[in-house]
């Protein structure tokens, strides 16, 4: 939650980005981040973004 509404302020609750993206979450997008690390964006109409699997898998 961000820390205007209510949120904590601490390292497990902030991401740094870039202006562009710093200024899209002040627009509506939402960053989350997921308790095993990961990150999830969402739209200001409430769509996920997504991140689409890699076209090549690494060699093995």
């Amino acid at each position: 939650m961000h820390w205007l509404d209510g949120g904590e302020t601490n390292l497990q609750n902030s991401a740094l980005l870039c202006e562009r993206h710093h200024t899209k979450v002040h627009h509506g997008f939402r960053v989350e981040r997921q308790p095993d690390g990961r990150w999830r964006t969402w739209r200001p109409d409430g769509t996920e973004i997504g991140v689409p699997p890699p076209l090549l898998q690494p060699a093995a």
